[in-house]
């Protein structure tokens, strides 16, 4: 099990970078996702719980969202918050901030993406005057991935899509089988390639201290002829609900 961690910071961005307006240097946990592999099986999924999830925040005495665990404690109070919610061990710790996100996309020299109607969200920088399928090169990427309130121009009327994060994971997740199949594309079955692609990945990505290069490189290897198209992708529901006037969602237990 992964626990793979999108982390709402811009640190790493060079100063003038647009993205880095108004932000604080607070650690916040964006997107979190757990991937679980079986080599034995070439079998993956990937579980997405949403950020505004109520849970108990071990320690605390106090119930908060879900992302406040990393703010308050770290990776170790959010991998033991998912543990005592949920009882799913973590074995290895993945972070992704915005500068190591858009060098994943450069890797892999963008990500094809189907655009259905005209879109848009301000608030991070998203515009897609367009329909069809648009090749996202890494800023584009980074606001698809990040955007929750995107909109799209229906019946000439700019709709918000109600469902929020939730609609924002669904998203993800299907970028993530386009980034996958991209990936592929590129080469990443050819040994030296994946070999490449790691190092690249590795130079801007934060993972725990026994995960190597090596291993996943082997995992690669392993999963030399899986097929995106088989990952499976869960996401928690929740009810919508407010706490001290800030917006959450309950679990659907």
């Amino acid at each position: 099990n992964y626990l793979i961690v999108g982390i709402d910071s811009a640190a790493n961005l060079p100063g003038s970078d647009p993205v880095r307006i108004g932000r604080d240097v607070t650690l916040h946990s964006d997107t979190i996702m757990i991937l679980r592999i079986d080599p034995a099986s070439e079998r993956a999924a990937l579980l997405s719980l949403p950020r505004d999830l109520f849970v108990p925040i071990p320690g605390t005495g106090t119930s908060r969202r879900i992302n406040v665990a990393i703010e308050q404690g770290g990776a170790p109070l959010l991998i033991r918050t998912i543990g005592e919610n949920f009882g799913i061990p973590i074995n290895h710790y993945v972070q992704v901030d915005f500068a190591s996100f858009r060098g994943l996309v450069e890797a892999i020299d963008g990500v094809p993406v189907y655009i259905p109607r005209p879109a848009r969200d301000a608030t991070v920088g998203l515009d897609f005057p367009d329909v069809g399928c648009r090749m996202l090169d890494p800023d584009e990427a980074l606001s698809y991935v990040r955007s929750r309130h995107y909109q799209e121009l229906i019946n000439d009327r700019w709709v918000t899509d109600p469902r929020s994060d939730l609609g924002r994971i669904a998203r993800q997740q299907d970028f993530i089988r386009r980034a996958l199949s991209r990936a592929i594309d590129r080469g990443a079955r050819n040994p030296g390639t994946l070999d490449q692609l790691i190092d690249v990945g590795l130079s801007g990505v934060t993972v725990d201290n026994q995960l190597t290069a090596g291993d996943i490189f082997d995992l690669g290897r392993k999963f030399r002829s899986f097929n995106p198209d088989s990952l499976l992708t869960y996401s928690v529901s929740g009810t919508p609900d407010t706490v001290n006037g800030a917006a959450i969602l309950r679990l659907d237990e």
